[in-house]
């Protein structure tokens, strides 16, 4: 088998790993505007993303394996030492190109994560402010409160 179909499942994938990172890129400006909406449109898409390239990908591993003729070391450098020719030449510059878009797209999503932790923590503390906070911090029994069931307010009824 030569590489051809190999290196056509590759440019698909390395296509929709593109399409990825320009997703994750439009995370990242949708995560600074908390609009919740647009982030949840565009998670579905992402999912559909993630899906297709999980799909590809097995279809990439079946192509390796009948390209290199054995089922371990599966590496693009494996198939790189085995293609001659032009066929060589493309799947380096592949390898190139995935390498950028791979790490382009972890960065991406290390940015997000950190946006997303930051939001959290911000309606973390924003609800622990309205909270109002206990004044006791022992075990006596309270005076003329019932028992059961004593929660703390959102707002003072009493003020």
């Amino acid at each position: 088998m030569s590489a051809a179909e190999l290196i056509l499942s590759l440019e698909k994938l390395l296509q929709l790993h593109k399409n990825l990172y320009q997703l994750t890129l439009q995370k990242t400006e949708i995560l600074k505007s908390e609009n919740i909406d647009a982030l949840k449109e565009l998670l579905k898409k992402e999912q559909m993303f993630v899906k297709a390239i999980s799909q590809l990908e097995d279809e990439r591993i079946k192509q390796t394996v009948a390209f290199l003729g054995r089922e371990d070391e599966l590496s693009m450098s494996a198939c790189i030492e085995k293609a001659t020719g032009s066929e060589q030449g493309k799947l380096k510059e592949l390898e190139k190109d995935f390498k950028e878009t791979i790490d382009s797209l972890k960065a991406t999503n290390e940015l997000n994560r950190e946006l997303a932790k930051q939001a959290l923590q911000l309606v973390s503390m924003t609800l622990d402010m309205l909270m109002p906070q206990e004044t006791e911090f022992n075990y006596n029994k309270p005076a003329n409160k019932p028992i059961e069931k004593q929660r703390r307010s959102l707002f003072d009824s009493q003020a």
